[in-house]
């Protein structure tokens, strides 16, 4: 028997050397044969996920870190654009680029002031509303 190191799935497994001179596991790559597990059945994506070149369209890295496992998206889109955007930066910060969690949560900040001007804006038009009603009713 040898030990040989998977190409694939680095996993250690004892190959008869009668196997590796047939080829009898299937795949032959550059870096040598694959072992017990991969054995040539299926997708090398179905094998061994881990090793497909991740989505950066669809299903960036940075976008599936989340210790929890949940996509930022899916709890933003729930939000308005400014409480989305905080928590998105939030959320992400660092997991891109460690070099600019600070700017990431400076950019959270940005949203979140931006949306405390957005309420009280509507508050101030909400309360002189309600004043020009009282005004007209009034007279």
């Amino acid at each position: 028997m040898n030990t040989i190191l998977c190409n694939i799935c680095n996993s250690k497994g004892y190959i008869p050397q009668e196997d590796l001179d047939s080829n009898k596991f299937g795949v032959q790559t550059p870096m040598g044969f694959n072992c017990h597990s991969c054995r040539g059945k299926g997708s090398l994506d179905d094998r061994h996920p881990k090793t497909a070149a991740p989505d950066l369209v669809n299903k960036p890295p940075h976008y599936t870190s989340h210790p929890s496992g949940v996509e930022c998206i899916t709890i933003v889109e729930h939000m308005n654009y400014n409480l989305g955007a905080a928590i998105k930066y939030i959320w992400r910060a660092g997991e891109k680029n460690a070099a600019t969690r600070v700017e990431d949560l400076r950019k959270a900040a940005w949203h979140v002031i931006r949306e405390i001007g957005r309420l009280e804006k509507a508050a101030l038009k909400a309360e002189f509303a309600a004043k020009d009603s009282e005004d007209d009713t009034s007279i």
